[in-house]
């Protein structure tokens, strides 16, 4: 019996040990498993934990530069000399190859992956606006220097299936990269981030989103997120909504809670990182445009396997080359140089080749929309009476009599043979008979400038109509917005940058009005960014709605010297927001991006 309760004792003593260890095991784990979730809970949403921490940092009332104009940049603070000895600037590096950054077997950027790490803290450092101000000039956007740095435009794969752009403004005297525009697509939003680099070092970072790509002034309410740096350190992050601001300091850091510094760290160490990738990785991208399109015969179906074949149009000689899918739809590269013109051209067995001339693809450009290509069979003979309707583009109720038209082969082909000749009535139209297929109108009358009218012959489509600018002025840009769907609402605007002048047609385009006309007088001044919208879809809650894609609208862009860039709407995209190419310094640049979202604001809700 004593062996047994030997036995019994040291069987409970066990026992015990062993639910002690259970218990503790288990508590570990809960705890283990609560800790995570709190430093998970701790990373998630960032911007969220900012705003709502804290609130002993005094709320400062911001004022709206749409209406004050006033910066919300404040002055660089005054530094002691003690302090300035402790916070030299620093002689740090921060070079990797572009290779090194980006994923070798897909091409990918990812910035989840630490590259560049935050420098040694000092609390006594103080942000120095020295590249900010000098080259940003928000009093007078028209005269800030970055308006005139070399300009590059260049895209690259995320992960996630994810893109982004950038946008790489050079100092033209010092050959160092000054500034960086990220436009990250995120599906229906953009994240859109403006680096500011001191000699290659981060000094100022700016953040906000927005659902379509337009001019910001750079101190105003639209930017959500300003991260000051200095020796690879966040000295100064403000976060602003509901037009108030929250500052955060790095001498405040003491005085926050763990959260808040905790985020404070994850701020840092991710800005720290993604501005020197992008630093490293944008530059260095080639520079190209995309052309893309379709293809369709004389009966408007889809042509695929049909040949496009690029080529310059000084030499002749090829420079890219594809086919098109089963919906008659190709896309193709070609690189970006302000030496060069191209021209497409699509052929097929039994069917005419058709030429589109004069395609840009110059420094700073984005994507090209190339007019719909039709082509008509060799053996059809048949011709079509092609009616013509010519008016006045700032009056369309002024026809344009009189004029002469010249029609040769092609999509604004200006130099090629002359097939026929003709002249419009008093009424401003003509009747032409021309085989199904893919021609150019040249129509001049005196007063006027030349118009190059696309002219489409199909089976359901024989007429064309074409509105010609009256001469334009030295110095000023006159832009023609016109589509053939009525009565169909479409808005056109140029945007200068920071958004200081909006300017839209004085023409409303409601009704069987279906031509706009702006005017831009200090585009040699300023740089503008012009956009069609479907007004009518936007009002009416549509963004998903193809008026705008199937409304066959066109874009043309006049100065003194004549036609200066054609357009056309890009084919089967669902959207509201058409943002067609911007002026920089003096430079037409197509860009062609399609936006099927806007904010609920009126720069797209009002004529």
């Amino acid at each position: 019996m004593f062996i047994n309760s030997d036995k019994e004792k040291r069987y409970r003593k066990e026992k015990k040990n062993k639910d002690r260890i259970t218990v503790t095991i288990i508590g570990l784990f809960v705890y283990s498993a609560v800790l995570v979730a709190v430093l998970v809970g701790s990373y998630i949403g960032v911007k969220a934990i900012f705003r709502n921490h804290d609130r002993k940092v005094a709320q400062q009332e911001m004022q709206e530069a749409k209406e004050t104009e006033e910066p919300v940049e404040e002055e660089p603070e005054t530094v002691t000399e003690t302090a300035a000895e402790e916070e030299d600037d620093k002689d740090l590096d921060h070079e990797m190859s572009a290779e090194e950054l980006m994923d070798q077997d897909t091409g990918e950027v990812d910035y989840s992956v630490i590259r560049f790490k935050p420098g040694t803290r000092n609390k006594n450092l103080k942000w120095k606006d020295s590249v900010f101000s000098r080259i940003e000039n928000v009093s007078d956007s028209a005269m800030a220097p970055v308006n005139t740095y070399d300009y590059k435009r260049v895209t690259a794969n995320l992960k996630d299936n994810k893109t982004t752009e950038y946008r790489v403004y050079t100092n033209p005297q010092t050959n160092a990269v000054e500034k960086i525009t990220e436009t990250e697509n995120c599906g229906d939003i953009l994240d859109i981030l403006n680096y500011y680099y001191d000699d290659g070092n981060i000094n100022y970072i700016s953040e906000y989103r927005t659902y379509v790509d337009k001019p910001v002034n750079p101190s105003s309410m639209d930017i959500e997120s300003r991260y000051y740096f200095r020796n690879d350190c966040l000295v100064r992050y403000i976060y602003c909504e509901n037009k108030n601001a929250t500052e955060y300091k790095l001498e405040d850091l003491d005085t926050y809670s763990s959260g808040t510094v905790g985020q404070y760290d994850y701020l840092e160490q991710d800005m720290i990182n993604r501005a020197y990738i992008v630093y490293n990785v944008a530059p260095s991208l080639k520079e190209t445009e995309l052309l893309y399109g379709y293809v369709m015969d004389e009966f408007s179906m889809p042509m695929e396997d049909a040949s496009i074949v690029i080529k310059s149009e000084n030499d002749d000689s090829v420079v890219a080359q594809t086919r098109t899918d089963g919906d008659g739809f190709y896309k193709v590269s070609v690189d970006c140089t302000d030496d060069e013109t191209y021209c497409a051209y699509a052929s097929k067995d039994t069917l005419n080749e058709v030429g589109v001339f004069g395609i840009t693809a110059r420094f700073g450009s984005g994507k090209y929309a190339v007019e719909p290509i039709y082509m008509g069979y060799v053996n059809n003979t048949a011709t079509y009476p092609a009616q013509f309707v010519v008016r006045d583009a700032t009056d369309p109720n002024i026809p344009l009599s009189g004029a002469g038209i010249m029609i040769r082969r092609g999509i604004n082909n200006r130099t090629g043979t002359v097939m026929q000749t003709g002249a419009l009535d008093d009424n401003g139209t003509a009747a032409v008979a021309l085989p199904a297929g893919s021609y150019t109108a040249e129509i001049t009358k005196g007063g006027y400038e030349t118009l190059y009218l696309s002219v489409i012959i199909r089976l359901d489509r024989q007429y064309a109509v074409g509105f010609a600018m009256p001469d334009v002025d030295d110095n000023t840009y006159r832009v023609a917005v016109s589509w053939e769907t009525a009565p169909l609402d479409l808005n056109s605007l140029a945007i200068s940058s920071n958004r200081d002048r909006i300017l839209r047609s004085p023409v409303d385009s409601l009704g069987l009005t279906t031509a706009e006309c702006v005017t831009i007088d200090n585009a040699g001044a300023d740089d503008y960014r012009f956009y069609v919208t479907d007004f009518g879809s936007i009002t009416s809650g549509d963004l998903m709605s193809y008026n705008m894609t199937g409304s066959n609208a066109c874009v043309d862009v006049y100065n003194s010297e004549g036609l200066i860039g054609k357009y056309h709407v890009p084919a089967a995209n669902a959207g509201v927001v058409w943002e067609v190419f911007e002026i920089r310094n003096k430079t037409l640049l197509p860009v062609n991006s399609y936006y099927y979202s806007v904010e609920d604001d009126d720069l797209w809700k009002t004529k």
